[in-house]
């Protein structure tokens, strides 16, 4: 018995020093939108994950939202700019985008592979953001944001009704506290899928 504690205690040592991505906890729930964060092993910055369900829609329908990219500064909240580096399919891009900061801290740019898969019965579909910084030389006046992946879920709970999964998790680089990054770390998601639940529903 001593033996089994002994081995316990250095498993629960190893696990607190080797650090371990944490489970989600809610930290907003507002007009039908829930937002979870949880720490990330070996970061100091929190992934979020931002949950709505849009009714009196279609799954293209939000996906034709999510990838109008050039419309991402009208209908997405923390995004100044945006254009269409590389069109790789209806539904799959390379785009780059411009983040707005606040002063005095310098804004950042980033470029995101937007790949779109299926399910078999088309009920489905995931949109998978990969980080692509070299893609496209740095911009003067922005610092360019290199690691940041995610995706999106979507999925026809019922006819004309579409749950959305936004999950993502990225380093802000450059000099950015992560206190100030996670500041907003509930905010921006939760803006964001209001938005598109609002703009999905105009059909």
């Amino acid at each position: 018995m001593l033996f089994i504690r002994s081995l316990l205690s250095v498993f629960l040592l190893l696990t607190i020093n080797t650090g371990v991505t944490t489970d989600w906890k809610l930290r907003r729930e507002e007009s039908g939108v829930k937002i979870f964060t949880r720490n990330v092993a070996g970061s100091p910055f929190e992934e979020f994950r931002g949950m709505v369900t849009i009714s009196n829609t279609s799954l293209t329908r939000v996906l034709d939202v999510i990838m109008d990219v050039k419309n991402y500064p009208v209908n997405f909240p923390n995004c100044s700019g945006a254009e269409v580096l590389e069109q790789k399919g209806k539904y799959s891009d390379i785009h780059y985008i411009t983040i707005p900061t606040p002063w005095p801290v310098t804004h950042r740019d980033a470029i995101y592979e937007a790949n779109t898969t299926f399910s078999e019965n088309g009920k489905r579909a995931r949109i998978k953001l990969t980080p692509r910084g070299d893609y496209k030389q740095e911009n003067k006046g922005y610092i360019r944001v290199y690691n940041g992946s995610g995706f999106w879920d979507l999925d026809e709970i019922a006819p004309g009704t579409i749950q959305v999964v936004y999950q993502f998790h990225a380093d802000p680089a450059g000099e950015i506290p992560a206190w100030l990054a996670n500041s907003v770390i509930v905010s921006n998601p939760l803006k964001t899928l209001e938005s598109l639940r609002n703009i999905a529903m105009k059909i």
